[in-house]
């Protein structure tokens, strides 16, 4: 019988915290933090572009000295 109430015990702490967390949710709003001044130490080195796996493993070296 205790195992029983243990889990219906269990059955009713998990709505608790997952209606907790639902309400957590509706009123969380996420701002970015955007920084008001340019990064001094950021590299620019031109435009990123963004490269498919073909373009990686030609330049990619995973043995030897080349690889550090």
């Amino acid at each position: 019988m205790s195992i029983a109430l243990a889990f219906i015990l269990f059955l009713v702490v998990a709505c608790l915290l997952w209606g907790t967390s639902e309400l957590h949710y509706k009123n969380f709003s996420y701002v970015e933090d955007v920084p008001h001044h340019a990064d001094p130490t950021a590299h620019h080195d031109g435009p990123y572009v963004e490269q498919n796996i073909r373009d990686i493993m030609k330049d990619n070296s995973t043995r030897g000295y080349s690889a550090i």
